[in-house]
């Protein structure tokens, strides 16, 4: 990634930074981090641990030992950090994955490496929702119409879940491109696609190649990323705690699914304004707690993820590129074993 590309996206981050903290308010910032108190450190560790067990996934799908892993975290953070400030699908970090590494293990691999990630983190969601479903089916009480809507969302769980894992084995990306041109709006770009047709037959091979060669890389990635979900919950836990409730982990589980599900729902509202609180709202009242509570947790989630873009763009400004890429070339003689 060039210099300037560089300098685009933090310039772009941080006016959109400044953006947040003028449209929050710095008296409402400052008032909602006092009320929390403490625990609004134990909030920031938490997040910590889940972009280290993303980076680990992460580089469990790229798979190439020269890259260190303090490198994949720092584009990991950097990559969340914009996508947090996407307004509509939450995608803006992939780019900026794809142009950081790029360098590191060549296009068509980070291509690869990048989309099998984002796959796998819209795989790991559907299999955090499963187990959430069972965790109400086996501790939750559940009327009749309860379970039966319980019920369809488990069988379109598993139809998604099985749909992934197809799709990492056939590779999605030549069939995908080949049926975007067909839309109308597209059809201009069909011979672009054409052109790229060599680049885009090695990124699909790449990715069919992560679950048919390499399933030990391919289950890890998914361990660490579905962990890392788990560790998010405590995030809840914490701003619960911190006004004078007293929620179970299993709460705290419930409360993270439930939100994130109306959340990904409502995936085109502009940053998720209004989705998040709620999500909270009626998930927090199908658990029993205090209803208004989730604007509450929405605001305290928002000054986190303040925090974190912040972090981001920081590591963003400072990641140098890496020197030694041309140094590596042949070191790894078995190419098939690198996504």
């Amino acid at each position: 990634m060039t210099k300037k590309v560089k300098y685009v996206f933090l310039v772009l981050g941080l006016c959109f930074f400044a953006y947040l903290v003028a449209d929050f308010g710095v008296d409402k910032i400052i008032l909602n981090i006092q009320k929390t108190g403490w625990y609004f450190t134990g909030i920031i560790g938490t997040w910590l641990f889940v972009y280290l067990l993303n980076a680990l996934a992460f580089r469990q799908m790229i798979n190439v030992p020269s890259l260190s892993y303090r490198r994949v975290l720092a584009v990991t953070i950097g990559g969340y950090a914009l996508n947090y400030m996407t307004p509509f699908f939450h995608l803006g970090g992939e780019p900026y994955r794809v142009m950081a590494l790029k360098k590191d293990i060549g296009l068509a691999k980070s291509l690869s490496a990048t989309l099998s990630y984002l796959m796998l983190h819209f795989l790991s969601s559907f299999v955090f929702w499963f187990i959430a479903i069972i965790a109400i089916l086996l501790f939750q009480p559940v009327s009749a119409i309860g379970y039966a809507v319980l019920g369809v969302c488990l069988i379109v769980c598993v139809w998604v879940i099985l749909m992934f894992v197809k799709g990492y084995k056939n590779g999605v990306i030549n069939s995908l491109s080949k049926h975007i041109v067909k839309v109308p709006l597209f059809k201009r770009f069909s011979d672009s696609v054409e052109k790229k047709e060599e680049l885009l037959n090695e990124v699909n091979g790449n990715i069919s190649d992560l679950i048919l060669n390499r399933k030990k890389d391919f289950l890890l990635s998914n361990v660490y990323e579905l962990l890392s979900r788990f560790v998010a919950t405590l995030e809840f836990y914490f701003i619960l705690h911190a006004i004078g409730y007293a929620p179970t982990l299993l709460d705290s589980f419930l409360i993270n699914a439930g939100a994130s599900i109306i959340s990904n729902l409502l995936f085109i509202v502009p940053f998720e304004l209004g989705v998040k609180e709620g999500g909270l709202y009626i998930t927090l009242k199908l658990l029993h707690f205090v209803p208004e509570l989730g604007i509450y947790v929405g605001l305290i989630n928002r000054l986190r993820e303040m925090v974190w873009i912040l972090v981001g763009l920081v590591l963003i400004a400072l990641m140098k590129e890496n020197s030694n890429v041309n140094k590596m070339k042949g070191v790894f003689p078995d190419e098939r074993n690198i996504v």
